[in-house]
């Protein structure tokens, strides 16, 4: 907040940080693209976007007299890096994270549809990488020749996109949020907590992520993957829901915040654990559970009632 090449400093740092010794630097990326989110937040969004373009430039250029390949680093620093001022931009002129997160989401599936459009089914060119990959694990000796592999190989191809972009819409947003931590501590502490268990994204989302994820099981291929894979990238703020709602179910009960720290392990080692968060926040939207169960929901967003 300092100047604009405080801000640039520290993001390109990030960026450069983040990959010279993956993935233990990586969280480095996300520091970068937080700073990105808070000048915008903070300043505004053509601020932000020129501290985006700067370090963009100083990262490259430092991988570029490195002899790396820096056009694969451009790349992987604008898909985190570019969603997450997109979604700063909308926090800012709206004031509410359910906005922000939906327009997240929303470009996510926008992304998704130009892939499917412009190339077509990538199923299977996931398929042929991931089967080359899968040869040179087995030659050397990482898995065993005669795992049944193939058929689970050929059903997470059809899903691939849709992780590759649901993953950079989780970073993207907690890199918004950690943004929005940092900018509270600036101008009013303890703000985001409030504001973040109120999360609700309201029933118009709901019921299209809901109509989306019944339509992956009634419909053939392409449109099956795709509707599953849109479904995916509309559930990834009902994983921040569901945790808001559990934080407001803690809040207002006083219970411990170990409960929190399970949660949040299980999140780390088990796949399985932010499905049934992200369905809870999808239940949430008509269950309400703490106003029901904690009374901590009553100050929801407006959008909640939609």
């Amino acid at each position: 907040m300092r100047g604009r090449s405080q801000a640039v400093l520290v993001a390109s740092l990030g960026g450069i940080v983040a990959f010279l010794a993956p993935p233990f630097s990586s969280f480095a990326h996300y520091i970068g693209a937080a700073v990105v989110a808070l000048v915008t937040l903070h300043i505004g969004a053509q601020q932000g976007l020129v501290v985006l373009a700067l370090a963009t430039v100083v990262t490259v250029l430092f991988y570029q007299l490195a002899g790396l390949p820096a056009v694969a680093v451009a790349v992987t620093v604008l898909l985190l890096w570019l969603p997450c001022w997109l979604i700063s931009v909308v926090l800012r002129s709206t004031v509410k994270l359910a906005a922000s997160m939906l327009a997240g989401a929303g470009l996510g599936v926008l992304v998704l549809l130009l892939v499917y459009g412009l190339y077509g089914d990538p199923g299977p060119w996931w398929l042929e990488r991931m089967q080359q990959l899968l040869t040179e694990l087995r030659q050397t000796g990482v898995l065993s020749g005669d795992l049944p592999v193939e058929d689970d190989l050929r059903a997470l191809s059809t899903l691939m996109t849709g992780i590759v972009l649901a993953s950079l819409l989780l970073g993207a947003i907690c890199s918004v949020i950690l943004a929005r931590w940092w900018q509270a501590l600036l101008v009013n502490p303890g703000g985001l907590q409030a504001e973040f268990t109120s999360l609700r994204l309201g029933q118009t989302a709901g019921l299209l992520t809901l109509c989306l994820m019944i339509g992956s099981r009634f419909t053939a291929e392409p449109f099956a993957g795709l509707a599953a894979q849109s479904a995916m990238l509309l559930l990834v703020p009902y994983l921040f829901t569901g945790l808001a709602v559990l934080h407001g179910l803690v809040a207002a009960g006083g219970r411990g915040r170990g409960w929190l720290v399970v949660v949040y392990i299980m999140l780390l080692i088990l796949p399985q654990a932010t499905l049934v968060v992200a369905g809870g926040g999808l239940l949430d939207t008509w269950m309400d559970f703490r106003r029901r169960f904690g009374g901590a929901g009553s100050n929801t967003d407006n959008e909640s009632r939609d």
